[in-house]
């Protein structure tokens, strides 16, 4: 048997690779609990958006990488190969339009970017917390039960946190990637557009990943005006919008300003965001990079 996965990238290492520096780095920063970010560093993306055992789910009362390996592992392939292709479209002074098959998949993708990562659901219980409320639901249907052993075997696990964070945590995984026939109507109204940078502006990588923007409304289905933003490179985002006349054209050029509020929201709303920019980093933290200087030995002075 294969080992088991631990390190999860809620942000795949596929797209992170576009939003590289230099070898396999990135300028990388995240919020404290003081709720501010931290000094800007250079980081590689092995290290860089991952929580350690995040989808972790059990199977047979055991830790199981499944969804991190079949589930998302298979959007981080169709990823590895859709960005390639857009990118060499564009790089060909061509415009991408996809075919109903391949929209259908961009939809998909885009709203479970969004549902995978922290920012989805850190508005909700903790795994301990989802556990705890499990355990306890299921003890109070046994009640009236007379199998002293079960309930035994649940107050043991009420008194863990650990087993209470593995229940809790099975929950929410499975919750997250569970398919909602009601979300999968509404995506089918999304078209793709994509925007582009054609100056030195740069989207932003954010734990936020694909950003829902109310444009003056809610950020929800609902709203007619909804859009969902997914940055697949520092110049080219990928745009989910509802435009059923076809006003807006397949490739549009955005205004600096923008991309200024766009990155601002994805900062303001995310715990961890990452730039090949050094520049554009800092201008966002509001904190200077942390710099490492490379070790230089001691030179004697050589004597005339």
């Amino acid at each position: 048997m294969s080992k088991r996965i631990k390190n999860h990238h809620f942000v795949p290492k596929v797209l992170q690779k576009r939003f590289r520096t230099e070898d396999n780095r990135i300028w990388y920063s995240e919020r404290g609990t003081d709720g501010r970010f931290s000094q800007p560093e250079l980081r590689n993306i092995e290290k860089t958006f991952r929580i350690r055992n995040y989808y972790t789910v059990l199977e047979n009362g055991q830790p199981s990488d499944a969804i991190e390996r079949l589930f998302y592992g298979e959007i981080d392939n169709f990823l590895g190969d859709f960005i390639p292709e857009v990118l060499g479209i564009f790089d060909a002074d061509k415009v991408p339009r996809l075919s109903e098959a391949s929209l259908e998949s961009a939809r998909t993708v885009a709203m479970e970017m969004a549902k995978r990562t922290p920012e989805f659901v850190k508005q909700y219980e903790s795994d301990q917390e989802i556990g705890q409320s499990l355990v306890e639901s299921v003890l109070a249907g046994l009640e009236d039960e007379t199998d002293f052993e079960k309930r035994s075997h649940y107050l043991e696990i009420l008194n863990d946190p650990a087993l209470l964070r593995q229940y809790g945590r099975d929950v929410r995984v499975r919750a997250t990637v569970k398919r909602s026939e009601k979300t999968a109507e509404a995506l089918k109204d999304f078209k793709v557009r994509w925007a582009v940078s054609e100056t030195h502006h740069s989207f932003i990588l954010s734990s936020m990943m694909a950003y829902r923007i109310g444009n003056g409304g809610p950020n929800g289905l609902i709203n007619p005006n909804m859009e969902i933003w997914l940055p697949i490179s520092p110049k080219i985002s990928m745009v989910l919008t509802r435009d059923k006349a076809n006003r807006i054209p397949d490739r549009v050029v955005e205004a600096p300003s923008h991309i200024r509020e766009v990155n601002e929201y994805a900062a303001r709303n995310s715990s961890q965001i990452a730039s090949h920019s050094k520049r554009l980093i800092e201008s966002l933290t509001g904190k200077k990079a942390k710099l490492k200087l490379a070790y230089q030995p001691e030179h004697k002075l050589s004597r005339i």
